[in-house]
């Protein structure tokens, strides 16, 4: 376990000699988006679909090329970096989420991409930002669970589908439930970098909904 360890922090310690990293935003080093930038970012004013809350608005230039350089360009540990700020911003509600359910833990499903999406990026990033969401609370107040929901067909980007009737159809009947009664009567949230039309976790909703969760939220990066 200690060689592990050993190994995994020489491994970042290069990383960082050959990438070092550099903010976003004004490229500060040591810093993937500092705070004075992150203050700059305009947060979501748009109103989102029911149940669904975006800390961000996803034209503004910064938090675009961010969620852009964790999808595309494996800059996976901006994920995390998202997930936090996701998680700072909406502690009074998770507070309220939590005191609804006493002794239990919070599921956090983040929204799933197929099989091949995953091979060719890597990584899921909607896991990533939701483990650094999950790695700000205090411990036993969330669980990750990644296997319950999948998405069993390939399906066009929503990204490159403009149109909103077509980008709600592309979505309808993808994702399927693993696992209904270890969902039943749980409170959940789904996380995502950017909703849209409110789509993709819409459809992971009433999946969830159907094997009778109790109360299901979705929070995302940007809008």
């Amino acid at each position: 376990m200690r060689l592990s360890l050993y190994i995994a922090k020489m491994k970042n310690f290069i990383i960082n000699i050959l990438f070092p990293i550099k903010c976003l935003g004004c490229g500060i080093k040591d810093e993937i988006l500092c705070d004075n930038c992150v203050k700059k970012i305009q947060l979501n004013e748009r109103e989102t679909c029911e149940n669904i809350t975006a800390l961000f608005d996803y034209r503004d230039p910064l938090i675009k090329k961010a969620v852009w350089e964790l999808k595309y360009h494996h800059k996976k540990y901006l994920g995390e970096k998202l997930g936090q700020l996701l998680y700072d911003s909406l502690i009074e509600e998770i507070s309220d989420l939590k005191i609804e359910v006493p002794n239990r833990t919070i599921y956090v499903i983040p929204v799933p991409i197929s099989h091949k999406r995953t091979k060719n990026r890597g990584y899921n990033q909607s896991f990533v930002i939701a483990k650094g969401f999950c790695n700000q609370a205090s411990p036993g107040i969330f669980e990750i669970k990644d296997k319950i929901i999948i998405k069993k067909i390939d399906t066009e980007p929503q990204a490159k589908i403009t149109n909103k009737k077509r980008r709600l159809k592309n979505i309808q009947g993808v994702f399927e439930i693993k696992s209904k009664d270890e969902v039943k009567g749980r409170t959940i949230i789904i996380i995502d970098d950017v909703t849209t039309t409110g789509g993709t976790i819409g459809e992971i909703m009433k999946v969830l909904k159907k094997a009778k969760a109790k109360n299901v939220f979705g929070f995302t990066v940007a809008h």
